[in-house]
């Protein structure tokens, strides 16, 4: 067995990996999205909701609407809090898996390119291999 197909087994579960730690980061890049979706809606509801109390405040409110207005609008703020708390959680995941990947990634270039250079020797080695046979054969005539 030639020594490159000895490393073809560990090359092929390197690039398995490898391919498994670029879906994981694809997943971890969508969760991410989703929640810094998420967090752009609720900012712009907050923004929609202030400016409808400001246009009520204008008007005329009673202190009951307005502290109800409030109590919404702290509701909201904290939920930003936390939906920005989870989006800069998802990112250091994101982050993590990325590195995590390009390990995975350059092991399996790196194997991919060991196995390159073995299979290139081997190739070598069977030239020299022919020519020597060649050069010992005694030459034909022709006629």
């Amino acid at each position: 067995m030639p020594p490159s197909d000895r490393f073809k087994p560990i090359q092929r579960i390197a690039s398995h990996r490898e391919r498994k730690a670029a879906a994981a980061l694809g997943e971890s890049l969508k969760q991410r999205e989703a929640a810094q979706q998420r967090l752009t809606e609720l900012k712009a509801y907050l923004a929609e909701y202030q400016e409808r109390f400001r246009g009520a405040a204008r008007a005329g409110l009673s202190s009951s609407q307005a502290l109800e207005y409030q109590v919404f609008i702290a509701k909201l703020e904290g939920a930003i809090a936390e939906q920005e708390a989870i989006v800069k959680r998802l990112q250091q995941d994101c982050d993590s898996s990325k590195v995590h990947w390009r390990g995975r990634y350059s092991r399996t270039k790196a194997m991919e390119n060991a196995v390159d250079r073995l299979q290139s020797e081997e190739r070598r080695e069977e030239e020299r291999r022919e020519q020597a046979e060649s050069d010992d054969r005694p030459p034909r005539k022709t006629r």
